[in-house]
């Protein structure tokens, strides 16, 4: 991990970026942090998004709850139902 100023952010944009790949750089503004670079692929992009996003996460909280009141079943119950039909079958 390393720091770097606004300044050399803004002069130095690409180098900073290619050098995130490597390493965590925490952007300083007068001294103080403000921002940190971190490398991040396609597939984390996606994950980020979904962790981050508060319209998201609120929108998957909704749909459980009405999950929920329509009688829904839970992850654990699920699977023990499908494991129970698993075996059953005869092959």
């Amino acid at each position: 991990m390393r720091f770097a100023g606004v300044k050399e952010l803004k002069h130095y944009t690409m180098d900073l970026l290619k050098e995130s790949k490597k390493r965590d750089i925490i952007i300083t503004s007068y001294g103080k942090p403000t921002a940190i670079l971190h490398h991040i692929t396609e597939d984390d992009l996606a994950d980020y998004l979904v962790e981050n996003d508060p319209a998201f996460r609120a929108r998957i909280e909704e749909a459980y709850a009405e999950y929920q009141i329509q009688g829904g079943v839970s992850a654990e119950a699920l699977i023990k139902k499908l494991e129970k039909r698993r075996g059953r079958k005869k092959i």
